[in-house]
């Protein structure tokens, strides 16, 4: 099955949830395509980045890929607009420790020197990890930020710990934005601007031949 296949039939545990209005805005605005655009969350560094890790999830086929669609530009907007201070720097760490691991396992000296399969070999590690060894990174972390907040001082978390989440959570972010774009939104997705009579109880393979609603 094609990417295009399965953005029509993904779940609605990622594509159900709506998005913002401000968020939604700032991914469909013009401001956010313009050439000059400078991140403001990120620092160019962690921008480019994520860049890279957004074209690798989603990169471009016969449709749009996550670069074309500016989903990294989209991340930046998300964390300087819907996370708390606490949770910023928290996202700042994990960013930190994955860069650090990335470059521990590469033996590089810069990020800009790692090289695409480079990536993918850690992310197949870390994502596609036996899922036992998934629920246990994300148990222990769970267990770590109510430690936290509880205003405990918990043991510090493995690199491997802090990349996978920082990996996972980086990769829920760009399908969620690539299922609210602008382009998939009509050109992929069932799509009707002026919705018409409520139909009950249709299947979805009748009503639309299968797509999933856009947002």
């Amino acid at each position: 099955m094609d990417r295009r296949e399965v953005i029509k039939k993904i779940g609605f545990s990622f594509g159900a949830a709506t998005l913002a209005p401000s968020l939604l805005t700032v991914l469909n605005g013009c401001d956010f395509k313009e050439k000059d655009w400078q991140p403001k969350f990120l620092s160019y560094q962690e921008y480019e980045m994520t860049e890279k890790i957004t074209d690798i999830f989603i990169p471009k086929t016969d449709i749009p890929g996550a670069k074309e669609l500016n989903l990294s530009r989209f991340i930046d907007a998300h964390y300087q607009l819907m996370l708390s201070s606490a949770e910023q720097k928290n996202i700042k760490l994990l960013m930190k420790k994955f860069s650090g691991m990335l470059l521990e396992k590469t033996s590089k000296k810069k990020l800009d020197e790692v090289s695409t399969s480079e990536y993918e070999n850690q992310f197949s590690r870390l994502l596609k990890a036996d899922k036992l060894q998934r629920q246990k990174w994300q148990k222990t972390y769970n267990q770590y930020i109510k430690e936290f907040k509880n205003g405990k001082a918990p043991e510090p978390l493995s690199n491997d710990i802090n990349s996978f989440i920082f990996l996972d959570g980086i990769r829920q972010l760009s399908i969620w934005g690539y299922r609210n774009s602008e382009y998939i939104g009509e050109k992929v997705l069932a799509y009707d601007p002026v919705p018409g009579q409520q139909k009950g109880c249709v299947d979805l393979m009748e009503a639309t031949g299968g797509k999933s609603w856009s947002i």
